[in-house]
């Protein structure tokens, strides 16, 4: 086969592939095409026989599929191994697959990532802490490419002390459900810590986001606060929107301050 190819059409092809091909028998290397020499940063050898077979297996028969290759410069290559026997030949492709290495490692890295994510609160059952400031993240980073209007909705709930535990899941839970069936389908609520909601409304100016605040000073929400066992005994709430150069600590930072819901009819 070897011999077949020697100045013919078919090592003329292998000459310009873009992939590195290797040839051996037994005696050792018999060929190496020029996209594998200048991978292996060995342009300068005219005849690939004078590879020392032990050296080119040491590196390229040895390793692992796929396998790194010394860098060139400051990247690392990776390659991916096919091997074709034939009686008289040992015939070896090499793939560069360093993009979809990098692709792999990154994917590996965000799983490692998601897996170290709580991904919903215990008790209401809705995004937790760390997913929805990351929700938020991707919502700021459009808004800085697109201008697109943002707002944001916090709503914190004061209980009793000492309050029993499984009173206040079960007051917590009713008050998600509320907050739940208040959202418009593009909203999105999440859980900044046990009694604290972040509710993300995306094109939502200010002013629009103020008139959602009504609903807090409404007959389904007050009755919530009604006499009883396991009922918060206050709220408060607190609305910003994006403006340029806002990051997710800006405006987490200016929903501390609080809105005077008396003002709000």
């Amino acid at each position: 086969m070897f011999d077949s190819l020697s100045g013919g059409w078919g090592q003329q092809a292998l000459d310009v592939a873009d992939f590195g091909v290797l040839v051996m028998n037994e005696q050792g290397v018999q060929w190496l095409n020029p996209y594998l020499l200048s991978l292996l940063q060995q342009e300068e050898i005219q005849d690939s026989t004078t590879f020392k077979s032990s050296e080119l297996t040491s590196l390229l028969l040895s390793a692992g599929n796929p396998f790194p290759v010394p860098p060139q410069q400051t990247q690392q290559r990776w390659l991916r191994r096919e091997h074709i026997k034939t009686p008289e030949y040992d015939i070896y492709f090499f793939h560069d697959c360093t993009d979809l290495v990098i692709i792999g490692n990154e994917c590996r890295r965000l799983q490692d990532d998601l897996s170290g994510l709580n991904l919903k609160d215990p008790t209401t059952g809705m995004m937790s802490n760390d997913v929805i400031v990351e929700m938020l993240d991707g919502h700021i980073s459009r808004s800085r490419r697109y201008d697109n209007p943002l707002s944001l909705l916090r709503i914190s709930y004061f209980f009793p002390d000492q309050m029993d535990s499984q009173l206040f899941s079960r007051c917590v839970k009713r008050i998600a459900y509320f907050l739940k069936d208040q959202l418009r389908w593009a909203d999105q609520i999440g859980m900044l810590d046990p009694h604290t909601f972040l509710v993300i409304l995306p094109e939502t100016n200010y002013q629009s986001a103020a008139s959602l605040l009504k609903k807090f000073n409404e007959e389904p929400h007050l009755s919530l606060f009604v006499k009883g066992d396991g009922r918060p005994v206050s709220f408060s709430v607190g609305l910003t929107e994006w403006s340029k150069g806002d990051t997710t600590q800006a405006m987490l930072q200016a929903l501390r301050d609080d809105i005077d819901l008396t003002a709000v009819m």
